[in-house]
């Protein structure tokens, strides 16, 4: 009877030496293993980024929220967002996922850089501005979220939604963006003005050096000199061709018809 006492009292030892030696390696996770998003996870050159993750899960950073708090400030994660994301808002700043123009390239939400990529296109020199004309408000073309939980923004569309701001300087009734030509046609921005080509059509991903040349708003791009082509078709009775343009535009323009200040040049106004 003691024998047989003594053979449980080492089994059930035996056991319990086990289940902790169990339990002691479920809290030892090996090297591949060592967070709960595995290893390169906070490495946005990871094949396993978080970056990835998101762009995989329609980029949805709400989940994040469960564990890194609801203001990704660490939560019962204990890791901080914020450290990274140091905006306002931190992930949930526009600049996360689309480019702000203060960038050298523009990226789009799935890290493309390529103008002929259409969530690319010409977003830079349009949001940045250059030297024929000032930054264009997003607001302009887009709807913009109060948020990033807004309806509409994240709806699983396959391309972002193009909406004409009615209350822009820039605004024509007729104007027409094309999703399936990726092109801008009637805008005022290329020539729907007085003076200007109204019927103009612009592909988005154009990135030739041609695109916007001189002539392609108002006037002729196909003429041989530089004041043949910007000289409007219409709209100028009292002028000539051979007028400079310098003479009545000279806050916009010089002698030689280079743009002076591109704030007045694609304004809304004549200058």
């Amino acid at each position: 009877m003691k024998r047989l006492i003594l053979l449980s009292t080492v089994l059930s030892l035996t056991l319990i030496i086990g289940a902790c030696s169990e339990l002691k390696d479920e809290k030892s996770p090996t090297q591949g293993n060592s967070t709960i998003h595995g290893v390169g996870f906070a490495n946005a050159a990871s094949e396993n980024s978080h970056a990835k993750f998101l762009q995989k899960n329609g980029l949805n950073t709400q989940t994040c929220k469960s564990c890194h708090g609801y203001s990704y400030e660490g939560g019962t994660a204990n890791k901080s967002c914020l450290t990274c994301h140091n905006k306002p808002d931190g992930p949930e700043n526009c600049s996360t996922c689309h480019g702000t123009g203060n960038e050298t390239v523009w990226k789009d939400p799935y890290g493309n850089t390529n103008s002929t990529v259409r969530s690319v296109g010409m977003h830079q020199i349009h949001v940045k501005g250059g030297s024929l004309g000032s930054p264009v408000p997003c607001k302009t073309c887009h709807v913009i979220p109060s948020k990033v939980t807004s309806a509409g923004h994240l709806d699983g569309a396959v391309h972002a939604e193009i909406r004409f701001d009615t209350t822009s300087v820039f605004y024509r009734s007729n104007a027409v963006y094309s999703a399936a030509n990726v092109t801008c046609s009637n805008t005022y921005c290329h020539g729907n003005f007085n003076g200007g080509n109204l019927t103009s059509t612009m592909t988005w991903t154009d990135t030739s050096s041609t695109a916007a040349q001189c002539g392609s708003c108002h006037g002729d791009a196909s003429k041989a000199t530089l004041k043949e082509k910007a000289f409007p078709k219409t709209g100028h009775t009292a002028a000539t061709v051979t007028s400079d343009c310098g003479t009545c535009h000279n806050a916009v323009v010089n002698s030689s018809l280079a743009i002076i200040n591109p704030s007045r040049h694609v304004n809304g106004r004549i200058d």
